[in-house]
């Protein structure tokens, strides 16, 4: 009697002392073969839980619709995503149309396109997210690491992004974004804001990408004429990377050495950032126009308006200039190995005053191109200007402040 006692109490034991399963959580033995099939049969509000461990999966990992859903994992470098055995779908995780997706806490790595795009979608949050593509610097790399397009109320926080044939970041087509103190490096862009409408980006750190930062405004696309975009201290240094796009996209064209570009854009306040030791330019402000590249958008504007820049420290930013792109080569040809910390291609929206404001930026090298009289480097020796004094002016503040009433509940 005595005996089954114990063996009664230890059974009890047993069954009590165990650790519980913590709701929401995948075990590590079926990460792979049920992740996909719990997204697709996900309720609103459902958390989905990934342990610590390295995931190899062959197809993309895909939501639709569901909303109010969170993505976790163990944190980036703990829970790894990978797809180098990648044989379906264009993405490594892509979400489309969830109104409330919070993704955090995990790497994605060696996608066969963009690692993780989020596209028409509502209150978003990427946070503690990496991507990288561990290859290196590859042409067949995905284009973009972090994507959001098309989506309103983003927020990016604390995540990293790497090896990206375009962009390590790149949000757009978006309204209403917040992107903080994430860290980008070895891409061809390291962070790039194209075609967005209300947005703050500050406390990022770039380096060793072909260009640092990128406010682009481009053609042909659903939504258009980007607007309203704060950048504020951010920390861009040495991005004098290699650049290995494909031949063809806009992003082959940067010349390595850039740290930050600015075209077509409008109402854009740059301030309190850091830009050091780029061998081409600490930054560039063109229009399209000197793409040479025509359009068929009715309503594109390609030329930038209201763009101030002031407060920021330039530091270093000196030759030699980079020659694997045409714009590099054409850049040295005009100027031999002589980098700028400020180069405006000169080209502004017609019957317009000129709407370009720099002050109290340091003694800066600056240089406007004037690039409406000419484009070849006998051009650019004979018609640019170093004389900044037309453009000592201040802009009125513009408000960007949208997104606090969605933050604040984050």
């Amino acid at each position: 009697m005595k005996k089954i006692y114990l063996l009664f109490t230890l059974a009890l034991c047993i069954i009590s002392c165990q650790t519980p399963v913590e709701e929401g959580l995948l075990s590590v033995e079926d990460v792979v073969a049920t992740l996909q099939k719990t997204l697709i049969m996900a309720q609103p509000g459902d958390h989905i839980k990934l342990p610590a461990g390295t995931f190899e999966f062959k197809r993309s990992i895909s939501l639709n619709d569901t909303p109010d859903i969170a993505i976790t994992g163990a944190g980036k470098g703990k829970t790894i995503l990978s797809f180098k055995g990648q044989i379906e779908g264009a993405e490594g995780i892509l979400v489309k149309n969830v109104n409330g997706i919070r993704l955090e806490g995990f790497t994605v790595v060696d996608s066969k396109g963009d690692a993780i795009k989020t596209q028409d979608c509502k209150n978003v949050i990427f946070r503690d997210i990496e991507t990288t593509w561990t290859t290196g610097k590859l042409a067949t790399n995905g284009a973009y690491g972090l994507y959001p397009v098309s989506s309103t109320n983003v927020l990016m926080e604390d995540c990293e992004a790497s090896y990206a044939m375009d962009a390590g970041i790149y949000v757009g087509q978006s309204n209403n974004v917040v992107v903080r103190n994430n860290y980008v490096h070895h891409n061809v862009a390291g962070l790039e804001i194209e075609n967005t409408r209300v947005g703050e980006v500050y406390g990022n750190r770039a380096h060793d990408n072909t260009a640092g930062m990128l406010i682009f405004d481009m053609p042909d696309l659903p939504q258009l004429n980007g607007d309203k975009i704060k950048f504020y201290d951010n920390y861009m240094e040495n991005n004098n990377g290699e650049n290995f796009a494909p031949k063809g996209m806009i992003v082959s064209t940067l010349p390595p050495g850039t740290g930050m570009n600015i075209m077509a854009h409008s109402n854009i306040e740059i301030y309190n950032n850091t830009i050091k030791n780029h061998k081409t330019v600490g930054v560039m402000v063109n229009s399209w126009m000197i793409t040479g590249q025509s359009y068929e958008s009715e309503g594109y504007d390609p030329y930038c308006t209201n763009v101030y820049i002031h407060d920021n420290k330039f530091e270093g930013n000196e030759g030699v200039t980079d020659l694997t792109t045409d714009s590099g080569k054409l850049i040295a040809s005009s100027f031999g190995d002589e980098a700028f910390d400020i180069m405006i291609d000169g080209i502004f929206k017609p019957g317009e005053p000129n709407s370009y404001c720099f002050q109290n930026n340091g003694d800066v090298k600056f240089v406007n191109l004037n690039a409406h009289m000419g484009v070849s480097p006998a051009d650019f020796k004979k018609n640019a200007s170093r004389d900044m004094s037309a453009f000592d002016c201040t802009l009125p503040d513009f408000d960007t402040s949208d997104h606090n009433s969605w933050l604040a509940a984050r």
